[in-house]
This record gives C-alpha cells, structure tokens and sequence, in this order.
C-alpha cells in the first residue's frame, strides 16, 4: 500500500508539531501529484482556471486562503465540482473577492480532502492602468532611506535615480474612526486609514517623482512582543519574540492577513499614479533581511521551510495587490551579505532562502519578483572590501560582499532563478562602506570601497541599480560611520561632506574615471579591470 505523505495525514486533524509542518512543507515542495493546475486568470468578476488531471472522477477545486497553512486541516474552502474531459478542465468561477487566496486540485475523501495537485495563486489579474510605463532609471546610482525633509536638492546634486523609504505599517490604519481618518473597505470590513500618517509619505514620494527617480518601499511590520497597540497586535506575527526590531506580518489569522492585505491595497492604490496628487511608489521591498529574520522580520523560532512558507505568501500578496494597479511592480525579497554561511545560528543564509523561494515558485506557479540585496564588506566596520577573505568566486562563497558581486550576477543568471526566460532584476538596496573617524586615510578607504563596488556593478548587467545607505552618519547605527555626510552634530562639521560624497556625485558621469583614478593606489592595483573580471 502507498504510504500518504505527512502533508495528507495531516488532514486528519491532529495538531502539527514544527517538526511535523516543516517536514509537510518539504514533501509538499518534491511532491508528484496526479493533477495540475496550469493557470488561473483573475478578471473583474470572474476566475478562470484550467489544468489536467490523470482522473476524472470525483475532482474539485477548493479554495485556500492565504492565511491557512499546509497544516491546517479545515484549509479547503468553498470546494467545486469539475469536468473533466479528455484528462484536460476548463472552469469558471464567480469572483469573491479572491485575489490573494490559492487554488487545490482535491478528491473527497472521508470528512476530508485528499490534494491531488498542488496549490496554485492567480498568474493574471485586472490592471487600472496597463499602460502606465515602468521606472526607467538614468543610471545605477541611488540612495537609500531617503526622504524629502532632510537636504533639499541632495538628489540633484548627487545625480541619483534611485531611491528606498522606510515605510511602517502600523501607523497607517486604525480599527475605529479617528480624525482625519478616512474609511477604507476590504474584504467585508472596514478600516481607517490616517492621512497624517500618510501625508509625510505622500511628501517624499511626490519629491521623488520631481525628479524623476524611482522609488522602493521598504514594507516593516511593528513587533506585537514589545508591547504593542491593537493594530500591532493584530499585524504581527504571534509567535514573534522580542528579539526582532520587527515582525513578520501575521497571516496565521483571517483578521490578521484582512488588516495587513487592506494596508497593501490602501499604499499600492494610492502611490501607483504617475503625476498623481500622493507621488508613485515604483517597487515594494517586503520588509528586511529576512535570512537575518530573528533580528529584522521576526516570526519565532521557525525552520527555513516554515519560515520561507509564510515570506513568500508575504511577497505574492504584494504582487497580486499591486499589479491591480502597476503592471510593473514587483514585490522584491531582502537578504544580507551571508550566502552560504547563515552568520547567527537562528539565521538561515540569503543562499537557502533563495532556493526556497524558487521552489515554491516551481511548485505553486513561478511570479515575478526581484532581489533586494545587501553586500555590506566582510566586516561592516572595514570598508576594505578587496581583502574580504569569505568572499570567493564560486556559488558556494561564505558571503557575498563587494569583491565578489560577479557571483550574485552569475547566480540570478542560472535556469532555476529565471522567470519566464529573463533575468530578475536585482536592486544593491542597502549598502555602505564605514569610516572609523574622520581622519585622511580612512575616509580614503571608505571612498575606495565605493569606487570598486561602481566599477563592479557597472559590467554587471543583472544589477539594475545600488542605493547607498546610509545617507548621513547616523549615532544609532551601532558605531558605523557609512554615510556620504558626517553626522548632523558634528563638532567640526555637521553634515559635512565626506570625499565618498564627492565620489559618488562623479559617478556615472563623464568625471567618473578622473575621481575613481586616487583610489586605485589605495587598494592597490594599477587598473579597475583587475578587480572587475566576469566568474568564469
């Protein structure tokens, strides 16, 4: 007799260990089932799906809300009978505000459901505006966590194309009417959302458009384990502990995935007009360093599986919501320097996150996504990137940091990260070389850093653009010193420019090669094309 993978067992209602879920979700991911799902179509009142199955006897679609897990046993919804004709289905659907749940292939059996297929998401969905045109940035150079109220005319100055802004959830929405609140309606329920909390974004978002610059929003999620308010409590995750700056948002609970799907529709709906009162939100960075998520996007103690299991529902949630109204935008996931090596022991390595993500895209229906990544130096205090000992040539490197940006370039090219055919963009979305003072030569090796890292990126076709963060030296950030500025108490000079200022305003432009010449003696090579050849 076939022995039933544990994620079938499961449907008999026992109450899953983490042992249990994790090792569901990997049969689940290697499964071979005797049906398929091959599209599912979103219009304004309709889903269509169609697919195939070996059987035609007894087979329904059902239903699975986002927010239910492989775990669950009541997570088949609303199950449909289909026809089968000739091993091949056709079926159409009465839309019910569905956009963001799955679809299973399932047989009766007993009081439950046995899947015959995998779950599959929309892969279409209705578009307010199909031809708004996509971000096309001038060059590779951006900024990170700016925003409008600090230096005005920076992105001028500097020639910058791109940008990230913070964006905190929480703040957004309340449960009960307040002033100047409006409502927003969703998924039969009804938030409001705050326009002082909104108007600041609102502010920065316009300034980028001013000046033509792309914008990617880092999405945060308040951590429900530091004491919170009832909306922190309520988007996010439960089992986050106080370890984490933020949380995961929670999608274990209908009232949970409702508050934060509403908040992904209220930001994408009002920040995706090109020349629109509120400025454009181009791209959404689904919150921070997730490989690093007991400290950035904290869910508890969770295996890579269950972990990447409830990121990925994060992302195509974002994805299905915001090309509703930009049929450019892409959700993008937010790793750290550490490839192979996880860096902490509740890590999970950006390499293994990376993977997982394309095996759910394989099982369930690859999506467009892109990659948001972090190659800080070796050692975030040493912004001498050319001696980063873990940082080799080959997919198996412990990190991948600015020597070695030729291995992302070479991974994300390989058949298994490909959508459709085509190379996914990648954003360099935070990263900075320190100064451990101000004195002459290390603030000659911080600029150095940059002007090797430029002259990398610049070769490297699948790197669309590098934010540089931080902007200003910042006394919260654990001792660094990475920005452009000192600090804005600086005895000396407060928000003076440090030479990587004057650096990073030549790059890109015909000055380029005259500013980057110094730095060449600094790390010691006689040309850029020494440091800058392709992974063979």
């Amino acid at each position: 007799m076939r022995k039933l993978p544990l994620f079938c067992l499961l449907l008999l209602g026992s109450l899953a260990s983490a042992e249990d879920r994790t090792q569901a979700i990997r049969e689940y991911l290697s499964a071979e089932f005797p049906a398929e799902i091959d599209h599912i179509s979103v219009e304004a009142e309709t889903i269509s799906v169609t697919g195939s199955s070996q059987s035609a006897a007894g087979v329904f679609l059902a239903k699975v809300p986002v927010w239910k897990d492989i775990s669950d046993p009541a997570r088949f919804v609303d199950p449909v009978p289909v026809e089968v004709k000739g091993s091949r289905f056709n079926l159409s659907l009465p839309r019910q505000g569905d956009l963001t749940s799955r679809w299973q292939l399932v047989r009766k059996s007993g009081e439950g459901f046995t899947p015959l297929s995998s779950m599959r998401y929309a892969d279409e969905v209705p578009c307010r505006d199909p031809q708004l045109p996509a971000a096309k940035p001038k060059s590779k150079k951006g900024l990170g966590g700016w925003n409008a109220d600090r230096i005005p005319g920076e992105l001028e100055a500097l020639g910058i194309s791109a940008v990230t802004v913070n964006v905190v959830l929480n703040p957004l929405i309340s449960l009960q009417p307040e002033a100047n609140t409006f409502p927003i309606h969703w998924n039969g329920r009804t938030y409001h959302a705050r326009e002082s909390a909104l108007a600041p974004l609102d502010e920065t978002f316009r300034e980028a458009e001013r000046n033509g610059v792309m914008v990617s929003a880092i999405l945060l999620v308040g951590n429900p384990a530091k004491g919170a308010d009832e909306i922190t409590r309520l988007l996010g995750h439960p089992d986050a502990t106080k370890d984490g700056h933020f949380a995961m948002p929670n999608l274990t609970s209908e009232e949970g995935a409702s508050a934060y799907s509403a908040i992904l529709n209220l930001m994408a709906e009002r920040w995706s007009k090109s020349g629109g009162p509120h400025g454009r939100v181009h791209h959404w960075i689904m919150h921070n360093e997730v490989d690093a998520g007991w400290e950035w996007t904290n869910a508890g103690t969770k295996s890579a599986e269950e972990y990447m299991d409830l990121y990925q529902r994060s992302m195509r949630m974002m994805g299905l919501i915001a090309r509703q109204y930009d049929p450019n935008a892409l959700p993008f996931i937010s790793l750290t320097h550490h490839w192979v090596e996880r860096g902490r022991k509740e890590w999970y390595g950006s390499k293994r996150l990376l993977e997982l993500l394309g095996n759910f895209g394989e099982t369930e229906g690859n999506f467009p996504w892109g990659l948001a990544y972090h190659p800080y130096p070796q050692d975030l205090t040493n912004p001498r990137t050319w001696e980063d000992e873990q940082a080799t040539s080959r997919f198996s490197t412990a990190k991948i940091t600015p020597k070695n940006l030729e291995v992302l370039d070479a991974w994300m090219k390989t058949p298994e990260m490909l959508y459709q055919g085509k190379v996914r963009p990648v954003h360099l979305s935070e990263n900075g070389f320190n100064s451990k003072d101000y004195s002459e030569t290390v603030l000659a090796e911080q600029a150095a850093g940059m002007a090797l890292a430029w002259k990398k990126i610049s070769g490297l076709s699948s790197i669309e653009s590098w934010q540089y963060h931080n902007w200003i030296d910042n006394r919260h950030e654990g001792g660094l010193r990475i920005g452009l500025r000192r600090f804005p108490d600086d005895e000396q000079e407060p928000l003076g420019k440090k030479p990587i200022w004057h650096l990073y305003q030549a790059l890109g432009t015909d000055r380029e090669d005259q500013a980057c010449a110094p730095y060449l003696k600094v790390i010691g090579i006689s040309s850029w094309d020494k440091a800058t050849r392709p992974m063979r």
